[in-house]
């Protein structure tokens, strides 16, 4: 290595993308890292009813990212792989561009910062190229939960059914770790972030080799108020595993093995020929069934935007049947003021009768 690309490297900046499943702490780990000091987004998108310690979500990346998705006939809930080719299409430059754009104006020249978004599993081949064009060095967290708790809780806030949350969920798992092999990366089980997460985090700040500026007790005890343990409302049984289909199985499995540490200190890897074994399966029965299903949906989908006029217009009717309603005592009223103008206009006649035979 010469001594200009030696300084190059020591000058790259650190991009930690927290690279997981909705639902399965990817905010909780990214505000962790806030809080030990890595630079967050300047515009996220805040809190809300399911997550009320906030997202940290560049409103922006989100934005882009499901455009991505979008340009490709994809949704962030799809069980299929985003097409490898996609990026050797004339669509995507422009989109790393605005990328490049959009990371910029968000962190500046932050040394270290973080950028948490689920759909980033799908789109990992897109932020290298990110990194390519800043000179960043990218390094990856990977969070991962029970997929019976991420279905549950997909269910709770989407109306997701179980089954397809846990196609998503293997979806997402296995790009996740297959896209972020070669860079440095570490693994950890959401359930054991919330049962200690002091012990958890400086895992991962020595895994990552992070130069995170607040370490200090006070620090951290500032994350031990931040992560809330009874935020976990969806719980499987625990180490229930033997009712799930084999890849889910299997999955879950080698990545709990990426959280064990050796006999030397460092953590081992996921086995990753039982993870592309899954892969190369998932991916059989993908295009065998994917099609199906998204007739499905759309159906689903039109079902959907059906019953999202129901509202608008029952309202429309009863606004209808207010009207006529005001319309009928209009006339009503209308009909009495006539009958009572006739009386007054009768009513001399009727005397003239009445003197006339007296």
């Amino acid at each position: 290595m010469s001594v200009r690309e030696s300084e190059s490297e020591n000058n790259r900046r650190t991009l930690v993308l927290v690279i997981g499943m909705h639902r399965s702490g990817t905010s909780t780990v990214a505000g962790a890292l806030g809080i030990l000091g890595a630079t967050m987004p300047a515009t996220g998108l805040g809190l809300s009813e399911d997550n009320p310690k906030g997202h940290f979500e560049p409103k922006e990346i989100v934005s882009l990212h499901d455009r991505v998705l979008a340009s490709a006939g994809m949704r962030w809930w799809d069980w299929d792989q985003f097409p490898d080719a996609w990026y050797n299409t004339p669509a995507a430059q422009p989109f790393v561009d605005e990328l490049v754009g959009i990371v910029q104006e968000e962190f500046g020249d932050a040394p270290l910062f973080v950028v948490k978004d689920p759909r980033t599993c799908k789109l990992i081949p897109l932020w290298r190229r990110v990194g390519e064009i800043l000179n960043l060095d990218i390094v990856g967290v990977l969070p991962f939960r029970h997929p019976d708790e991420v279905a549950r809780s997909l269910h709770v806030r989407d109306g997701f059914p179980l089954p397809n949350s846990h196609m998503a969920w293997l979806r997402y798992m296995l790009e996740a770790e297959r896209e972020s092999r070669g860079m440095r990366r570490v693994f950890l089980h959401y359930e054991d972030l919330l049962a200690d997460e002091r012990t958890v985090m400086r895992r991962v700040v020595d895994t990552l080799q992070l130069p995170l500026p607040h370490q200090a007790e006070a620090d951290f005890a500032a994350l031990e108020a931040f992560v809330d343990p009874d935020l976990r409302r969806s719980r499987a049984e625990s180490g229930s595993l033997n009712h799930l289909h084999e890849w889910l199985r299997d999955t879950i499995t080698a990545y709990a093995r990426g959280t064990i540490q050796a006999p030397d200190g460092t953590a081992q890897v996921p086995d990753s020929d039982v993870l592309d074994r899954v892969h190369a399966a998932f991916e059989t029965a993908c295009g065998a069934f994917v099609p199906a299903l998204a007739a499905t949906n759309k159906g689903f989908e039109d079902a959907q935007g059906r019953n999202m006029l129901i509202p608008g217009l029952e309202a429309d009717l009863a606004m209808a049947q207010d009207a006529l309603r005001l319309r009928d005592e209009r006339i009503a009223d209308l009909e009495n003021q006539l009958t009572m103008a006739a009386q007054k206009k009768t009513a001399p006649l009727g005397w003239l009768r009445r003197r006339s035979t007296d």
